[in-house]
Parts: structure tokens; sequence; C-alpha cells
């Protein structure tokens, strides 16, 4: 179970085996500990020593989100795993087994990003430039194939090119079903402008929370990225394998709140050039990122939680880094 608490003035207190919150002083609610996976904190608060070492003995992460929609810090229990798997994960990077998922990252994500502008273009009579675009990233997907496996500090411009031409072609038809009153022109990044940036930034914040858990359950190290080059402080295997999941937990879930116009305009403010989520949006859009982690998909002839995927392909790049299994990236046809 993951559980999310927001606002000011909230604590986290341990009694028994029972994880409680308060709000100034008052219990407004409790959970068992084992019952828990991982808690997102979005605002200001407090946490008592033997809550932090009872949630640590259950291997319940704590992850905060900041009010842009970026993750703050993460708290998780001891690493217990196999050293033997960080040190295939550095020896790969010199060899062409690093260039092989680094592609297979991006083809997942291409072909995510085309699978949703299709369902899209079924569901829609104007249709026509959402199958151009879906066309296009049907090139791109196949452009993935043409690069030769070599280490990816050799071949990493070239991914990141099909990427970026990708993502120019997903956006743009990303844009075709949005409301124009969002002003919603394309994606901007880390410094949300329009409301569906913001909406994107905070789900992205949430599942990568959710990606650094589950690589921390795998025994990898989250700083040692395969497509995303090493830099200071940054989770770089984080942001690779969040690249086959982008599309199908976060921009699913913001396309349904504003097509089913659970989301308006007037639950956004402007603070100087930055816009930010209004309290009961945030509420509606971090419970909707969490039932969608918790729900059940057929994968690899499973019902599959989203969040056991993740860790099923952090243990898969295991697999193949020890020459036991292929690497194929997680994607949908729809």
């Amino acid at each position: 179970m993951r559980i999310a608490i927001e606002g000011f003035g909230k604590s986290i207190a341990k009694r028994d085996n029972q994880i409680v919150i308060k709000e100034k002083g008052k219990e407004i609610d409790f959970f068992l500990a084992e019952d828990l996976t991982q808690i997102v904190i979005m605002g200001k608060g407090s946490i008592t020593f033997d809550a932090l070492r009872l949630l640590a003995e259950k291997d319940v992460d704590c992850v905060a989100i900041d009010w842009k929609g970026t993750l703050d810090y993460r708290l998780s229990p001891p690493d217990k795993k196999n050293v033997n798997y960080k040190k295939e994960q550095y020896f790969s990077l010199s060899d062409k087994r690093s260039g092989i998922l680094a592609k297979r990252f991006i083809k997942a994500k291409i072909e995510n990003q085309k699978a949703i502008l299709g369902t899209l273009a079924k569901s829609r009579k104007n249709n026509k430039e959402l199958i151009i675009q879906k066309d296009k990233l049907k090139e791109q997907s196949k452009r993935t194939d043409k690069v030769p496996d070599k280490p990816v500090d050799k071949i990493r411009g070239q991914i990141f090119g099909i990427e970026g031409q990708a993502a120019i072609e997903y956006w743009k038809g990303f844009k075709e079903v949005i409301d124009p009153s969002f002003q919603f022109y394309s994606r901007s990044g880390r410094y949300a402008q329009d409301p569906v940036n913001a909406m994107l930034n905070y789900g992205y914040a949430i599942i990568q929370g959710e990606v650094w858990r589950n690589i921390h359950l795998a025994g990898l190290d989250p700083y040692c990225g395969f497509l995303h080059s090493d830099r200071k402080g940054r989770t770089s295997l984080v942001f690779d394998i969040m690249e086959e999941f982008r599309q199908q937990i976060v921009d699913k879930t913001v396309l349904s709140l504003l097509n089913k116009k659970q989301v308006q305009v007037d639950g956004f403010k402007l603070d100087g050039n930055l816009v930010l989520i209004s309290d009961s949006t945030r509420r509606l859009l971090v419970s909707s990122i969490l039932s969608k982690l918790s729900s059940k998909i057929q994968f690899n002839g499973k019902n599959m939680k989203y969040s056991d995927i993740i860790l099923h392909q952090a243990r898969l790049i295991n697999k193949f880094l020890e020459g036991k299994e292929e690497y194929t990236g997680f994607s949908l046809r729809w």
C-alpha cells in the first residue's frame, strides 16, 4: 500500500507496529507498517525516530515531492543485496551490453508513445494529425534497431537523437487532444508554465520514487545509468527505467483526468512564470497515479501490478547483465 501525506503541520509517529498520522497533535489515521510499501510526503511536518526505525524494518520507503513536482529526497531501508549485481553493472559500461540496454529503453518508450497516439486516434473522428504522428513514431522506433551494438558511450548521441525526434512527434500529437484553455503547446520540462506540464512533472516525480525503490530492491546502483550518463547527484539508472513507464502510468492518467473534465483550469495558479497545482487538484492527481501503480494488467502471461512490473524490469537488467536472459523493454500496444 502507498499512502500520500500532504499539507502542513502533519506528523508521523509509531504505536506498537502501527504508523500513526497526526495533524496538530491529533490522530487522523493509522496503518499497519507491514501493509505499507511507500509513503509520499507533500508538505512540511515531522517524523519520530521510532517511526523511522519501524519503516526501515518493514522495508518502507519515504519520498518527498516539492511544490515544483521535483523529487526532494528519499529515505530507504539498508541495501542488503549482492554486490556482484553492481559489479556487472559497472563492467558493462565498457562493452556492448550498456548500448543494448540504452537502445531498448528508448525503443520501449517510443513504442508506448506510438501506442498512446494510436489509441487516441481510434477514439476520435478528426484523427488525421494523430495518425501522421503515430506513423512517424513507428519510423523512429525502427531507427533504434539500426543503431549498432556498441558500448553506450559510442552510440549515446545517436540514441538521444532518435529519442529527441520521437519526442517532437509525440508531444505534437499529444497537444491535439488537450483543451486549448490549458495552453499546452509542448513539453517544457522541469519548470512548468502551463497546467498540463505541471501535472506531468508531479506524476513523473511520483514514479521516479517508485522506480528508485525497485532499483534498490533489485540490488542495482541507481546512480550508474546506461542511457543517461553519470552526473554528480543524478540517479541516472532511475531515469533510464522511467523511460519505459512515463507514458503508460503518468501520461495516460493525466489525459484521463483532462478528458473526463475532472481537472479544470481554475485548479492551478500562476506564481511568477511558474504554474502551481492547487491542493485539491494535486490530491486528485496523486491518488490517481498511486491507484495506477497498484492497478493490474496482463504482462508476460500474468496479472501484474505496474509497480511489480517495474521491479521485474529492474531484475531483468540483472539477468541480462549476467547473460541469463535477453532484455526486452516494457511496452503496451494500446
